[in-house]
């Protein structure tokens, strides 16, 4: 239906004549399309939530089939073994066949089931969903936190890639769900998802084409894919960092904007993330080599860039002026020392020493041209006023004052500190404007909200400003509702669902077939 409006709507516009003449009202050419798409308009994107029934409706079932697309006989065998397992203790699996939840993506759909079910113990935590889209043809797994540790993510995936991918491209669907609830079995009791001699007697066996699967050990496999894990988030998390840094403490009109990092990182990242699940690109190595180098060669990228700048733009400009872009320029970075030690172990140095040159070497005299000495700390209050003794209290500026013996010349220089949070005063303008906490004027409650100021006050003239904020109400908890009904619905039988109040931790896999 969604195709035939757009459809439609093609044709319109591509007949321009239709929309020029004024016989023919335009929004009348619109309608059809409108109606159309009320269908889908009417329709939540979140409607499976309410379409998908909660297993525990069911007679304290552990499988939703609203479809029909695994038989009743496959339905009751996974009730029996289900209901065993949950009443054991150990863990509660639930299993969802769907043939289709809309455009929702299945992992969302996943997470959203899991904790409107609250699958799993309160405070053990130790749900499983096992979800299949058919139309989608993805099968999702969701594990709460107490069940990462027993069946952490790469066995999710490896589960689904040899007991249930290659059967479900044959579309056979009851024998995919029966291996992944036995594999999920064996892997909590036993620690191991491989077949032991007496499944192999019962007639469970592993899929023909997950057969080169097979000749991988697992553990051989769990490390390479830790080691691709880890590479990945290493990619991640240093292009996270050195772009928020880089992008808050370099000027706006540096040539060399942060944003660059973004438009590489994400292709590469991508391509990692790829490599990492695919297994190809060699070991974990390759990857973890990978997932360092590309924001080494950025950062030394940028420093190439600072240097040129330097150079072209600031060669003539003052000593005071070049120690001020440099400072502001590598602010922020210092770790960078240590995180590419190696790479970087000359570069460092060579930049203290520079910057500890362009602040310290002595200033000939503009009038007599003798060397200009720098005052001590107390000696240099005498030619600073209150507003910069308190900016140096504060330790907001630092203030070097230079002074001539021979004809008593000062030259005065600040160097701001950019770690600083003060602001610069709205009246005094000195860097002293410090935030001094909030004001509570009316505490919320349970029934109205509260409200109170956010002041902010100058450490030099007393300037204050206040700005009203908003205190939310204060939530009313449904934890002893939401567990006083599961309580009530599970008293009925001796054989009840453990599902009263698990979360889900966001752990799990998906595969597509």
């Amino acid at each position: 239906m969604q195709a035939a409006a757009e459809v439609y709507l093609a044709a319109i516009y591509s007949s321009p004549m239709l929309l020029r003449r004024r016989s023919c009202p335009w929004w009348l050419l619109l309608l059809p399309a409108l109606l159309l798409h009320l269908p889908l308009l009417a329709q939540p994107a979140d409607a499976y939530l309410t379409r998908i029934p909660d297993p525990k409706r069911l007679g304290e079932a552990y499988v939703s089939n609203p479809d029909g697309v695994l038989d009743a006989g496959t339905v009751q065998d996974l009730n029996t073994t289900l209901r065993a397992l949950d009443q054991s203790g150990r863990a509660h699996i639930d299993v969802v066949v769907a043939r289709s939840i809309g455009e929702a993506v299945p992992k969302t759909a996943a997470t959203a089931l899991f904790n409107r079910w609250k699958i799993g113990a309160k405070g053990k935590d130790n749900g499983l969903l096992m979800l299949l889209v058919m139309d989608q043809r993805r099968v999702e797994f969701e594990t709460g936190y107490g069940l990462e540790a027993d069946v952490p993510d790469v066995v999710c995936f490896r589960i689904q890639q040899r007991y249930m991918v290659p059967l479900l491209r044959q579309d056979r669907t009851d024998e995919a769900v029966r291996q992944g609830v036995a594999a999920l079995m064996r892997q909590l009791a036993t620690g191991s998802i491989e077949l032991s001699a007496a499944d192999s007697a019962a007639g469970l066996v592993v899929p023909e084409a997950a057969a080169a699967i097979e000749a991988v050990p697992l553990a051989a496999e769990s490390n390479d894919s830790f080691l691709g894990l880890v590479a990945v988030l290493l990619a991640g998390l240093l292009g996270v960092v050195l772009y928020a840094v880089l992008w808050h403490y370099t000027t706006t009109d540096h040539p060399l904007r942060p944003f660059l990092l973004m438009a590489l990182l994400l292709p590469v990242g991508a391509t990692v993330y790829t490599l990492s699940l695919s297994g190809a690109g060699g070991s974990g190595w390759v990857l973890a080599a990978v997932a360092y180098g590309l924001p080494l060669l950025y950062v030394l990228g940028y420093f190439g860039q600072v240097g040129r700048t330097f150079r072209q733009e600031y060669a003539a400009q003052s000593r005071h002026a070049q120690h001020t872009y440099l400072q502001r320029a590598h602010h922020g970075l210092g770790f960078t020392a240590w995180l590419f030690a190696l790479p970087l172990v000359w570069y460092w140095p060579w930049h203290h020493k520079r910057m500890q040159q362009l602040r310290e070497a002595p200033y000939p005299c503009p009038h007599c041209g003798q060397p200009m000495r720098r005052l001590g700390t107390d000696e240099e209050t005498a030619f600073l006023d209150q507003g910069q003794q308190t900016e140096e209290r504060l330790r907001s500026v630092d203030y070097d004052v230079w002074r001539c013996e021979a004809c008593h010349h000062t030259l005065q220089l600040d160097y701001r500190n950019h770690a600083t949070d003060l602001q610069p005063c709205p009246s005094c303008h000195y860097l002293t404007f410090k935030d001094i906490g909030v004001q509570v004027m009316e505490a919320a409650t349970k029934h109205a909200s509260g409200w109170g100021w956010e002041r902010k006050c100058c450490q030099h003239c007393g300037h204050e400003e206040k700005e009203r904020y908003t205190i939310p109400r204060i939530s009313e908890s449904s934890g002893s509702s939401s567990s006083g009904s599961s309580s009530s619905s599970s008293s009925s039988s001796s054989s009840s669902s453990s599902s009263s109040g698990g979360s889900s931790g966001g752990g799990g896999a998906g595969s597509s077939w």
